[in-house]
This record gives C-alpha cells, sequence and structure tokens, in this order.
C-alpha cells in the first residue's frame, strides 16, 4: 500500500535512480522505504537529530530492507557517508541552507522541499556550485517549492531567484494561485495603507501582475 501523499510522490517523482541515498530529517521513512520497494536505489540512510522521531523510520524498514539502509542520529549531513543523492523536504528555507553549509560533503545531486524562504535556497545552491535542473510550486492542499540540482554552473536573474525559472517560464496552476493570493492581500492592505506604503504596494502589484502575465 502506498503510504505517501501527493506531496511526497511529487517528491519520490523527482528522485532519480542512483545507487545511495540519503534522506535526511526523513520523519517516517516513506520515502525511504518507496526507493527501496521501487528499486531506485540499493542503499538508503536516514537521518533525524532526533533518536525518537528516527526510530519510526527504522522500524518501518527494518522488516524488509535489513542490510539496505543505516539509520543516523545527527544534523542534518554531518557524519552521513558520502551518497549521490540527497533528500531534504519539509524543513524552513534557512536550516536547509544552514545543512549544505555545513556539509562533510556535497552529493552530485539535491532534491529540495523548503517550507518558507525559497530564494535563499535558491542562492546557497548556486553559491555552492550547483545549477536547478527543476525548480517549481505544487499544490497539496498547501503550495510547496520543489528544487532539483546537479553539480554544474548556473546563472540566475533577481526574478528567477525570488519566483523560480520554472514559475516564470511556465506559469503552472499552483503558481498563479500563490501570486493571485499575494495579489489579493496587497488589494487588502492597500486600503488602509499610508501614502509611502501605498506606493510600496502598488509596485508590489506591478510586479507580481508582471509575473504571471
Amino acid at each position: 500500500m502506498n503510504k505517501l501523499t501527493l506531496r511526497l510522490n511529487t517528491i519520490l517523482g523527482e528522485l532519480a535512480k542512483c545507487n545511495t541515498f540519503a534522506d535526511v530529517g526523513c520523519d517516517h521513512g516513506y520515502v525511504a522505504e518507496a526507493m527501496l520497494s521501487e528499486g531506485k536505489c540499493d542503499f538508503v540512510y536516514v537521518t533525524d537529530v532526533s533518536g525518537v522521531c528516527l526510530k519510526k523510520a527504522e522500524d518501518l524498514l527494518k522488516n524488509n530492507y535489513d542490510g539496505k539502509f543505516k539509520a543516523i542520529v545527527t544534523d542534518g549531513l554531518k557524519n552521513v557517508p558520502k551518497v549521490e543523492q540527497v533528500l531534504i523536504a519539509g524543513m524552513g528555507g534557512e536550516l536547509i541552507c544552514d545543512i549544505l553549509k555545513n556539509a562533510d560533503f556535497l552529493p552530485e545531486r539535491l532534491v529540495l522541499q523548503p517550507m518558507k524562504n525559497t530564494e535563499k535556497v535558491r542562492k546557497t545552491v548556486i553559491s555552492l556550485g550547483y545549477k536547478m535542473v527543476k525548480d517549481t510550486t505544487f499544490k497539496d492542499v498547501k503550495y510547496y517549492d520543489l528544487i532539483v540540482c546537479e553539480k554544474g554552473e548556473e546563472s540566475y536573474s533577481e526574478y528567477e531567484i525570488e519566483f523560480g525559472r520554472d514559475n516564470l517560464r511556465d506559469k503552472g496552476d499552483a503558481f498563479k494561485e500563490v501570486i493571485l493570493k499575494k495579489l489579493a492581500v496587497i488589494d487588502v492592505a492597500t486600503k488602509t495603507a499610508s501614502e509611502e506604503e501605498r506606493k510600496r504596494l502598488e509596485n508590489l502589484k506591478k510586479k507580481y501582475e508582471e509575473v504571471i502575465s
């Protein structure tokens, strides 16, 4: 039985087949289990800063995948052996940036799903020598950003850093909905704003309208 939510299935769909894989902050370990069960990797490291939380993933994997995984209580990628692909999902963007900056190694491929501050993640991965092969927004009740990176050089414009290159190019439904919600908030705020603040909001509104036009 597939235990994955639409969000986790979307993330799984972006994970490439590899030999070694690490799921950082793995929660219940559902993605790690799916990677093994679908033959998308040979060995998985599941990590968490909390041993109590990590035990949920251990219990899930130990019966059917003994010898194909290792659970490590650690902060981010510290003390994790080098792997080809790393997933970091469900965390704030600043925490993801800290994990990457302080990692013992950086993999060939990253799949990242920050809960906020996605623009900081984009800046960080570029500074660490990654190019983004996918950078989009999707919806599973809430809205989520998803970034897939591989080692390589990248040049992003200011707008691409803020909104995501694929979003600006494709203008998908989820991205448009996010921007329309922002525009609705601006319309409400403008009604009671000071003259100076109103000008700022009008400029912001113009920018948001441009990116979905």
